[in-house]
Formats: structure tokens, sequence, C-alpha cells
């Protein structure tokens, strides 16, 4: 449902070191990944299955249908091909570790299930309990933060342009070295949009330490300086 229900699927960045970096933790885990499938991986895929993707202007890559529900269909109707079992609704007690390697997986309604490989992928989880699962087979787990959220600032005589968006902003920390650029999008809470997204991202630990208690600077113009901006105003 990302991208407004359009579903953003991919990213239209085909260097894989590069593409790496967009990631504000954990690049250099992904790299060897992505070599094993990578961006354009994707597009190809989904193409070789008869969805055509398109390319916008910031690189987000959509289904050309604009729908999300055109990948939802092509992912649904490869499971029911290769006969993949979706198991919705059963929550993961243990693993199952058997001569140092592991065997298959507990759920909560105590069934358990064999497997070869187990492959975790589990998304946020608010608390780091959420995660002992994980830690007493030795992970070292992170105090998990928010990431990749908005700013709400409804106090920001801003809020009244709710609505009105900008191509090209550049969104900072004041007092720190992070900032990021894209588009910014006003709303009736504060301030959304890729540029805040990103900046969340980047900065969730950071933020997390000043306990979301900051000064937020808005270039309207993007990268363009104050100087730069009076300079062509006053030569426009």
């Amino acid at each position: 449902m990302s991208g407004g229900g359009r579903c953003n699927v991919t990213h239209a960045c085909f260097d894989n070191k590069k593409l790496a970096k967009f990631y504000p933790r954990g690049g250099n885990f992904l790299r060897p990944l992505f070599n094993q499938f990578n961006a354009e991986d994707t597009v190809q895929w989904f193409e070789n299955l008869g969805v055509k993707l398109k390319e916008e202007a910031d690189g987000r890559m959509f289904p050309v249908t604009d729908h999300s529900e055109t990948i939802a269909s092509c992912l649904e109707e490869q499971t029911r091909k290769l006969k993949i079992r979706v198991q919705t609704s059963a929550g993961v007690k243990s693993l199952i570790i058997a001569e140092g390697k592991v065997t298959g997986l507990e759920l909560l309604s105590g069934e358990k299930l064999s497997a070869d490989n187990v492959l975790i992928t589990t998304g946020g989880n608010p608390q780091a309990s959420g995660y002992d699962w994980l830690s007493s087979l030795g992970h070292g787990i992170l105090s998990p933060v928010p990431s990749l959220f908005t700013f709400n600032v409804p106090g920001s005589v801003f809020v009244q342009l709710a609505g009105v968006s900008v191509p090209e902003a550049t969104a900072r920390i004041a007092g720190r070295k992070l900032s990021q650029s894209g588009a910014l999008l006003i709303t009736h809470w504060g301030f959304s949009g890729p540029a805040i997204l990103k900046l969340s991202a980047w900065a969730a630990r950071e933020l997390a330490e000043m306990d979301y208690k900051f000064s937020l600077l808005i270039n309207w113009l993007g990268e363009t300086s104050e100087n730069e901006a009076k300079r062509n105003n006053s030569t426009g």
C-alpha cells in the first residue's frame, strides 16, 4: 500500500553500491545481497510476469496501472502457482534447534513446523522484548526506535497551508549535520513527504535521543542558498 496506494515497488537505481548507500543503516550488509538480486532484477522479475513498471522523476517505480492491487494480485498468483503456503495470524514462539542447527519453529498455538532453512523478516517492533526469541539464540538486538515518520508540529503557522507541496525542498535538524532533500508536503498536523521521511530515517536514533524535541529548518528552494535566492530575485 506504499506510495499512496499505488505500491512503490522499487527504486530506479541499478548501481548496487549506490543503492546500498540509500539505507541509513545496514548498507554494508545489503551490498552482497544486491549482487544476488537487486532493483534491476526486481523490474525484470515483474515484467516477466506481465507487470510493467514505470519510473517517476524522483526515481520511485510503480506499476503502470498506478494500483497496488496489480502487485498484490501478481504475488498472490505466484504463491498459488508455486504452491507456497501462506499462514497468517500465526505468531512465532521460538525457533527449534537441533544439534546446533535451526530445524523449524514453534508457533504460539503450539504447532511445530519443520524447515530446512528459516528466513526471518520481523519488520518493526516497538519493544525490544519482542525480539527476545532471537536474543535467546545469541543475536545482538539494538533497542528499536521509530523511523520513516512524519513530523508533528501542530502549533506551526504552516498547517493553514495543509495540502500544499513543493517538488524540491531541504529539511535540516538545527545544530546537527542531518539534512535531506526532496518533495515536501505540508499537512494538517505538520510536515510529510519524501524529504521528511528520509530525514526521520537517517536521524532516527539522534531524534530519539533528543526526545523528539528539536528545531526544524526548511529551505523551500532546495539547495539554493539565501544569497543565491536574493541574487536571482534581483536579476529577475
